[in-house]
């Protein structure tokens, strides 16, 4: 770079200097000497300029250097724990250096400060009356068409309104343009119909479309006109899109190739306009970019980019980021719709696509289930481990079938054991029961499961399944990282050891108290009794669940809860009775040998009577 720096620092957007400086320059705050804000101070070897006052800690004492460079300028961070942000480009961390092209603006501290080189005429470089708005920004703002201030007269001045023969041809254009983008369903498509449309309706000789990735600018996409392998070496003029990035709005230029001031990268053109592609927070993240070469020399007759092609090259630019905004919120919605379907119901999973403030933290009332399988780590023990994960899939996919089945969310699987709920993020009046209905058909499937596998595992595998009904909180338990829909609390706690308890009780599905209330006489159970749990302060009543329909149930649910009663009531000798019964009956049942037991070491030792039962372990 030849020529001065043309600095200028904005102070709470507002400009407080502007100036010029030849060679290196520092920007920092006040020393402890006797320097002003805004001070610029020559020195030997570089100049010194201070942009902020002694208090504003937010800027380092020497904070950035400035050196020219054949791109532009090398940006150094002297900060020892302040990084500098340039607009649209990475960060400068303290110790580092980045070369970039100019102009360009840079955040130290809550200053903006705009830097750029030689600066060529200005009656060279044009722009539109107003910032480039990102998508959906046009819907909150009036739109104003410019006045008619031209003659529809063949080769009337241009004055900076539109006549009937341009709004006609804009009208045009943009309805050529929507059918271009129309079935655009990838970044690609749209750069391609873009820079297609401009050379088609522009006098321009190419146009490309530009990313901005990094600070760094690469095509992503070139006109039909533009051929391989003459333009490999091509470059963008450096001065346009540094005057892009910084007013950020649309820029177009007719250079005058006589000028001494004119910029290196603008020899050789007759035209170049550039219009900002922004994505929906407004930030720069590429261009279209079109020029028109010199041709017949510099005298020849040459045509003027206008105001209105900068309008319509703008107006692209905007089709486009809207398009890509659009392509941007359906992949989001189909990546939270695909990562929903993991948890919920396709139904729901859709529901939570379109609200997901549903997802947020919230208490709620709900049934929680663990399903654990019985034995694994005896059964994998001895068995391929292809064949475990085979297995587990298996197992894991059936029982997670039976929870979507009946409007559950499945919220995890630990290892062998799976983890669903039901309550939330939606309310369900019957969630007790629908939680319950899953848990029976769990089991409904287990004769089909062993079917499958029974010959691979060498024996039959059975499940141990809990459930607890009660006040949780409700959201994503996850990270930043991870997602994880689920809930928290004492609920979930309890429900886990009422799965553990099933193992003690040789049964396969406990519920407590708490979700037995919530169930309707179509749904069988029998009451087991107190339960002092691991970790759980209070005991917990539980009950059995049965299939409907089971034959011996009602026998089995009257004797038992009649047993129960003498036993609580001390009555050992009539529980032993009635359990003695049951048991000669029914000697598979688990809760009535457990009961007998603890009855007739109340028979031997009546102080050991305790009418909660106390688990031994989890």
């Amino acid at each position: 770079m030849n020529g001065p720096w043309r600095i200028q620092v904005y102070d709470q957007k507002r400009l407080a200097y502007t100036g010029e400086v030849e060679g290196p320059v520092e920007l920092g705050r006040q020393g402890d000497g006797d320097e002003a804000v805004f001070h610029l101070r020559k020195g030997p070897e570089r100049a010194r300029l201070v942009i902020a006052a002694r208090d504003e800690d937010s800027v380092s004492r020497r904070h950035a250097l400035l050196e020219p460079t054949d791109l532009g300028a090398r940006v150094t961070n002297l900060s020892t724990k302040v990084p500098i942000r340039l607009r649209d480009g990475p960060e400068v961390r303290p110790g580092e250096s980045l070369e970039t092209p100019l102009p360009m603006a840079m955040m130290l501290g809550r200053k903006l400060v705009r830097v750029q080189g030689a600066v060529l005429v200005e009656s060279d470089v044009e722009y539109l009356r107003e910032a480039t708005l990102p998508p959906g920004a046009w819907m909150a703002t009036a739109l104003e068409l410019p006045p008619s201030g031209l003659s529809d007269a063949p080769g009337a001045p241009f004055d900076g309104g539109l006549g009937t023969r341009e709004v006609e041809s804009l009208v045009r254009w943009l309805q050529a343009a929507g059918d271009a983008f129309q079935a655009a369903s990838e970044p690609c498509e749209f750069y391609q119909g873009a820079t297609q449309a401009l050379v088609e309706n522009i006098v321009l000789d190419s146009c490309r479309a530009l990313v901005l990735e990094q600070g760094a600018w690469t095509v992503a996409a070139a006109s039909p006109t533009v051929s391989k392998p003459k333009d490999d070496h091509w470059r963008p003029s450096q001065h346009i899109l540094g005057r892009l990035l910084t007013e950020r709005r649309t820029v177009w230029s007719s250079p005058q190739q006589q000028s001494a001031d004119l910029s290196m990268s603008l020899i050789g053109l007759s035209a170049v306009v550039a219009a900002p592609i922004l994505n929906h927070q407004g930030e720069m993240i590429g261009a279209l970019y079109g020029e028109r070469r010199q041709h017949g020399g510099l005298q020849g007759p040459q045509v003027r980019t206008t105001r209105v092609d900068a309008m319509l090259v703008e107006l692209l630019a905007c089709a486009v980021a809207s398009g890509l905004n659009r392509l941007a919120q359906e992949r989001a919605a189909v990546a939270a719709h695909v990562q929903f379907e993991q948890f919920f119901t396709p139904e729901l999973a859709r529901l939570l696509a379109e609200r997901p403030e549903m997802l947020k933290g919230q208490d709620a009332e709900i049934t929680v289930l663990f399903c654990d399988i019985r034995g694994f780590s005896r059964i994998s023990h001895h068995i391929d481990t292809a064949k475990v994960v085979d297995w587990i899939g298996d197992v894991m996919t059936t029982l997670s079938d039976c929870v979507r089945a009946h409007q559950g969310v499945l919220v995890d699987y630990i290892g062998d054991e799976l983890m669903a709920m039901w309550g939330a993020p939606e309310d369900q009046p019957e969630h007790a029961k629908l939680a319950c209905l899953a848990a029976l058909d769990m089991l409904d499937q287990l004769p089909a499961i062993n079917a499958r596998w029974e010959s691979t595992l060498g024996e039959p595998m059975d499940l141990g399944i809990g459930l607890n009904t009660g006040m949780a909180r409700v959201g994503n338990t996850g990270s930043r990282h991870k997602f994880k829909y689920g809930p928290l609390g004492n609920t979930v706690n309890v429900a886990s050891r009422v799965q553990g308890v099933t193992k003690y009780l040789k049964t396969r599905l406990l519920v407590t108290k708490a979700t037995v209330d919530q169930l309707g006489a179509d749904i069988p159970s029998r009451r087991l009794g107190l339960v002092r749990m691991v970790n759980i302060d209070d005991p917990v009543e539980l009950s059995e669940l049965s299939t409907p329909g089971h034959p011996s149930w009602e026998t089995l649910r009257i004797g038992y809860e009649a047993a129960l009663a003498d036993f609580e009531a001390r009555e050992f000798r009539q529980a032993t009775r009635i359990l003695g019964n049951l048991v000669l009956d029914h000697p598979d049942d688990g809760p009535s040998l457990v009961l007998l037991s603890r009855v007739v070491n109340c028979l031997i030792d009546p102080d050991a009577f305790d009418p909660v039962y106390v688990t031994p372990g989890k």
